[in-house]
This record gives C-alpha cells, structure tokens and sequence, in this order.
C-alpha cells in the first residue's frame, strides 16, 4: 500500500471515530446509538472491498487514536498478507455459504447463519460470526438491497460556538483585475452556533488554493471548530483538505447531494451579502 493510499485510509477511519474523539462527552446511549448506526451503514471504504464496519474495529479505531495522542498516523492501516481472504471462513465454508444464500434469498443474515451450523455445513474448525457473515455476503454482493431511511429534516443547532463551521463559496460581481474582468468568489466560514463569521473575503478563484488560504486565516482568527460542513464541490473533495483537516483533528462532513437544507445558515449570510452589501458597489468599468 502506497503512502498517499494510507493516507485515505487513516482520513477515512478519522471520519468514522470524530464523533467520539472530538471532544464533545457522550454519553453511554448517544455513544451506543452511533455506534449502530455506524455498524449498519455501508460504506466505501478505501483500498477494501468491504462496505461493513465492525463494532470491535471502530473502538479499536478510537482506542489507537486517543492512546497516540490524536495523531493521524495511529489510524495508519499495517499490511497484511491474506488481504481480500476471510480470516474465519475457509473457501469451502464460504461456497456453502453463497450456495445457501441463492437457495434461500428470503433469509436474514442471522437466520442464514443458524441453517449454516444447523445444517452443519461449516467445515471443522471453522467459524462464522455474524459479522464475519455479513462481510463475505457483501463482498460477494450477496445482500438484499437495503430500505430507505427517512431523512430528519428538523432543524438542526450545534450546541456550543466551535462545535461546527459551515463553509461554501458565492460567486460574485466581476471585478478589474490589471487590465482584465474576472469573476469575483466570496469564499466564506460561519459557526452554526452563534452565527459569527470566522471569514469571509473575495477572491478571484474558487479553487483549492484560495480555499486553504481562506481557510487558514478563519483557523487563525477564531482556532479550530470540531466538524467543517461542506458541499461537494471538487475543492471541498480535494486530498488536500481531507488530509488536512484529519491531521488537525477536524471531522470533515460533506452535504448530501440535492439536500440545501443543511447549509441554510451559510446561505442566509450569503443573501444578506447580495441584497445589502453588493448593491451598493460601483460596477467594474
């Protein structure tokens, strides 16, 4: 595995653990309650094929990070070499197991393996947890498709200034730059809590590298909130960012595609600005 790749690794496994290591307490049922959520969820993982989390492999997540001192790098993946080969199942085992699968499609994963050891199909020496189960199914794109969650679309506050900053990008009036027009962005940070704006300036670009800039100066205004939300712009997309902001111990959460509603605040400071401040500038000439 490359350096850049666990580098992927270790900020996708600091998005999974943020909500129990960002400072924030929870208690014992929040705690539980992410827990399986996280557990029940697929995911795309980097450099796996798997789409499950285990409970066991996130609190392992948390517990290496917290005992390396928030350090990124204790969330490194360490080779192995059966990469892609279950540890508990044997290829025997595991062909029973598909075989059951397609014979019995109408099965729950936990009914599916009480036939396994029912029907004794396991060979001696073999093993088949439910996790285990459900990441051969998975791997084998042998699960049914899941329903669909209802979205919460109550309105949503963080509890204290810091705990999340919201972040998008506004286009704005064109603008004389030497002897040219160009577009003008405002690239802009608000606290979900208290409404203040850590910054917000015009540049003339919405790449990444004005991103960071912008988002450099919010960082040395105001320190460093917990979670950054953003939309999935190809800025906010960027390694650059994602690296970033897991090395300084910031949860990075992206918008929903099509969902506007979780970015309101941001928006609301936006209109203020097209409605109250850029009237009243002089048109570039």
């Amino acid at each position: 595995m490359t350096q850049e790749e666990k580098q992927r690794v270790a900020v996708f496994r600091f998005g999974i653990i943020h909500e129990f290591v960002g400072g924030t307490r929870l208690d014992h049922g929040e705690q539980e309650r992410l827990l399986r959520e996280k557990c029940a969820r697929k995911w795309d993982i980097p450099c796996s094929n798997q789409t499950r989390l285990s409970r066991s492999t996130i609190l392992r997540w948390v517990r290496l990070y917290l005992e390396q001192n928030s350090r990124l790098d204790a969330l490194y993946p360490l080779g192995r070499n059966d990469s892609g080969q279950s540890r508990a199942l044997d290829q025997e085992s595991g062909l029973a197991l598909m075989q059951l699968r397609r014979l019995l499609p109408e099965l729950t994963v936990v009914d599916l393996v009480a036939q396994m050891l029912e029907r004794r199909l396991l060979t001696d020496g073999s093993s088949l947890s439910l996790s285990t189960a459900y990441r051969f199914l998975h791997s084998h794109n042998l699960m049914a498709k899941e329903a669909t969650v209802p979205v919460d679309r109550r309105k949503f506050e963080v509890e204290l200034p810091n705990d999340m900053w919201q972040s998008d990008v506004m286009h704005g009036p064109m603008v004389s730059s030497g002897d040219k027009l160009r577009k003008a962005y405002l690239i802009a940070f608000i606290d979900d809590h208290s409404r203040l704006v850590p910054h917000g300036r015009f540049y003339l670009s919405e790449g990444i590298v004005c991103f960071m800039t912008a988002f450099s100066d919010a960082l040395l205004r105001r320190g460093l909130p917990r979670r950054l939300y953003v939309d999935n712009g190809s800025a906010f997309r960027s390694r650059q960012l994602e690296y970033t902001t897991a090395a300084l111990g910031i949860a990075l959460i992206h918008a929903k595609p099509y969902t506007p509603q979780g970015k309101g605040k941001i928006e609301r400071f936006f209109k203020s600005v097209r409605t109250r401040f850029l009237p009243s500038l002089s048109p570039a000439t």
